[in-house]
């Protein structure tokens, strides 16, 4: 602790103004309920209070501290009857000196503690209690209290804001893409263009349907249509591009280890590793084989590839043909619902013949072209969104210690000492509670 202390405020321990004693080592979780039920009482393990017992052992209000394992540090409050296990560690404060939810905040922030061991942490509760600590008079605790909930309340709310901002660039990723390849994104662009001539193709509006998978127990119905404007023709994607599955060669962990070099090396998901050889020389797109990632999207299923670089067999290696744009074959196929051609549950797969199966809506190449420069300007927004909505809440999560850190040091509210000078009022300063709890 520095030298300075807010005026009001006294320096002593917690060792002094608080008894501990740790959890009853006779209390083993794996022993105890898990559920509750009338009769019980609540137990609190190193997880919190997720336990049940028999009995009770304390009783009235107390904190109780994780003392072992990744949550050490980490306190609950306990009211009533209840009892504290094993890898735990108790807490009453003399409440004449320190307010319970005051030494919550202390005793809740795990770098509060003084920890050992790395493979299994623990709190070191003696010297954590035992050094200096800084006590404010107890109203002032009590404000500090109230002010730095409502503080970490707003904080949460900032929180459930952004994440909630995360959630709404994602569906606008989404929309993006498919609005992208139905048409819809350049319906103004082919209005212009109609007026300024005619369609190149002349062709006649289609629907566009997904095909159902392969009938199962239950079988699937028809995935919807969706109309074509007149402009787009619906080809399989295999005929709009050139499959260089065939040269593609897997190398193994151990093997790669041998094989360090420049070049990238790709699986299913990207680069996965770097190696000393390549295979491809060029621009090609990559498109997931396998893997829970071709239902689940949690990263796209298709990306673009260039220069030189290695694949293994885990992801199709294509190329576009002429009038068709590598770009828009990588909207497209993130565009898409791929669960009616994936096979397979424990492992989904989505081989070449299914691929090759799939129904492409393909423009113009002149709308192609417009439609990935407006889909990827609108990514870019959505990424320049994303890094500062990160930015925010890498900070929201720093705030909370930010403010623990001003509140310990008066710094968060008035002190009891300045209010009571501009109220004309007396109050008790830390020290001569401590010396009246101390009967001096």
């Amino acid at each position: 602790m520095s030298g300075y202390l807010p005026e009001g405020w006294a320096e002593t321990t917690l060792a002094s103004i608080c008894a501990h004693r740790s959890g009853s080592s006779k209390l083993i979780k794996g022993k105890l309920h898990a559920e509750g039920r009338p009769g019980l009482y609540q137990g609190f393990s190193a997880s919190g209070p997720d336990v049940w017992c028999d009995g009770w052992e304390h009783e009235g209000e107390a904190l109780v501290v994780s003392a072992v394992g990744t949550r050490c540090g980490k306190a609950f409050r306990a009211r009533g009857r209840w009892s504290a296990i094993a890898n735990t560690h108790v807490v009453w404060p003399d409440l004449g000196a320190v307010d319970l939810d005051y030494l919550f905040l202390h005793l809740n922030n795990e770098a509060f503690w003084v920890k050992g061991g790395s493979a299994q942490p623990f709190v070191k509760v003696r010297e954590t209690l035992e050094r200096p600590f800084a006590l404010p008079p107890l109203p002032e605790q009590r404000r500090i209290v109230a002010k730095v909930e409502a503080l970490l309340a707003e904080v949460n709310a900032a929180k459930t804001r952004l994440a909630t901002a995360s959630l709404i660039l994602r569906r606008l990723r989404q929309a993006v893409l498919s609005s992208a390849c139905s048409g819809r994104l350049t319906e103004e662009f082919r209005a212009r263009a109609s007026r300024a001539a005619p369609s190149a193709d002349g062709l006649a509006e289609a629907p566009l349907r997904t095909p159902p998978a392969a009938p199962g127990p239950g079988g699937h119905g028809d995935a919807g249509a969706t109309r074509l404007p007149a402009s787009w023709a619906l080809r399989p994607f295999g005929a709009l591009v050139d499959n260089h599955d065939g040269r593609r060669v897997p190398v193994s962990s151990t093997a790669r280890e041998a094989r360090r070099g420049p070049y990238p090396y790709y699986g299913a998901s990207g680069v996965i590793d770097a190696i000393d050889g390549y295979l491809f020389d060029g621009d090609y797109l990559l498109i997931a084989e396998d893997g829970a990632n071709l239902l689940s999207r949690s990263t796209a299923v298709a990306f673009p590839a260039s220069g030189r670089f290695w694949v293994n067999n885990h992801a199709h290696v294509v190329q576009p043909k002429a009038g068709v744009l590598l770009g828009y074959l990588e909207l497209l196929l993130n565009s898409l619902d791929l669960q009616h051609h994936v096979t397979g549950s424990a492992q989904p797969k989505l081989t070449q013949a299914a691929l090759n199966g799939i129904p492409a809506p393909v423009p113009p190449t002149e709308e192609q072209a417009e439609i990935v420069r407006r889909a990827q300007a609108l990514f870019a927004l959505a990424c320049a969104i994303e890094e500062r909505v990160a930015a925010a809440a890498a900070r929201a999560d720093r705030l909370p210690q930010t403010i623990l850190a001003r509140a310990f040091s008066g710094e968060l509210v008035p002190t009891e000492a300045e209010l009571a000078r501009a109220e004309g009022r007396d109050y008790e300063p830390a020290e001569v509670l401590l010396r009246r709890l101390r009967g001096g």
